[in-house]
């Protein structure tokens, strides 16, 4: 989510994001577009399905079960998206693999068609891919997408991934790149990711970066936070600050679970700050609902442990601290 440990890997992802990051929003940035029309950023949630079995990811345990958003319930969070200013990003994904979704490609085309971001971003194990799948989101009008392979040997895949595929997965990448060279497209933009922690060693962070680099767009290394404490035994190498302030992801995004539970952060697997129902309200309902003020407000008053998603977090650190400037925008909070 955050950056990692070591800042010679940091890039520029996203003009709108701290660099290493596309999850935290500049300051600068933030000043600029934050309204109570409407969030500046959505996270939807097409499925919470997967196919792998990550070791450092608590998904199969939330209480919400595992679905898949409806047709008509995406339909109309994009429909109502597409009435106000255009979003600066739509994550089509969260606690899934968006793939298993029967309808994503459609998804993306819909998305796309309302023309309701500046970028429509997904992360993707890419284990779904093949020639017909990527034909289609090369045409899908998607412009973004972070491949989460997290790996450069087998044992460390098939060990933290739960499943022996990684050669699989890198065909899937590489004839992906192969296709769209064919077509003489520089769109979608790929990168490809792993995550810098204890349990991979410097030495294959190395070989992932010299293997992927001048091959997929960017090659990004981010550290892995511990969903606030939910994956025990985890070292965090997500930033970290000696003072805490306030997270202001809840300023600018929401997230939309699969079915139609609303929080505030991708990060909330387990839906704690249940901020509203898209099912029965708009997100402009809930954008401005007694539940999402309380939970600013208790960061505004150093709370941080009123949700235990948030206590033990520190994907908020990036952005850095805009207390001050917060607090004077009252109508966000009272």
């Amino acid at each position: 989510m955050g950056r990692g440990p070591t800042t010679d890997y940091h890039r520029t992802i996203h003009e709108d994001y701290v660099e290493g990051t596309l999850t935290c929003l500049k300051p600068a940035t933030i000043q600029r577009v934050i309204n109570t029309k409407f969030p500046n950023v959505l996270n939807i949630e097409p499925t919470n399905r997967c196919n792998l079995q990550c070791v450092y990811c608590p998904r199969a345990r939330a209480a919400k079960g595992i679905g898949t958003m409806d047709w008509e319930l995406y339909t109309r969070i994009i429909d109502e998206a597409a009435t106000h200013e255009k979003l600066l990003m739509l994550n089509l994904h969260k606690d899934g693999e968006s793939f298993l979704h029967p309808r994503f490609i459609d998804m993306i085309r819909y998305a796309r068609r309302k023309d309701v971001a500046k970028t429509i971003h997904v992360n993707t194990n890419a284990m779904c891919w093949n020639d017909n799948v990527i034909d289609e989101l090369l045409d899908s009008g998607i412009d973004d997408i972070t491949v989460s392979l997290d790996a450069a040997r087998r044992e460390t895949y098939k060990k933290h991934k739960g499943l022996d595929c990684l050669e699989t997965v890198e065909h899937n990448v590489l004839r992906f790149f192969e296709k769209r060279k064919r077509r003489g497209l520089t769109h979608p933009f790929v990168r490809v990711k792993i995550m810098e922690f204890e349990e991979i060693t410097r030495e294959e962070i190395q070989d992932f970066f010299e293997k992927w680099q001048g091959v997929a767009d960017m090659v990004q290394v981010t550290g892995i936070h511990s969903w606030s404490g939910a994956i025990k035994h985890l070292a965090v190498t997500d930033e970290h600050s000696a003072a805490r302030y306030p997270c202001v992801i809840m300023w600018y995004a929401l997230a939309i679970n699969w079915n139609g539970e609303v929080t505030v952060c991708s990060v909330d697997w387990q839906t704690e700050i249940n901020v509203g129902d898209a099912t029965r309200q708009t997100l402009h309902q809930i954008w401005n609902s007694r539940e999402i003020k309380a939970a600013r407000k208790a960061q505004l008053e150093k709370h941080y442990d009123i949700y235990p998603v948030c206590k033990d977090c520190v994907v908020w650190v990036s952005t850095g601290d805009l207390t001050d400037w917060l607090a004077q925008k009252k109508e966000f909070y009272l």
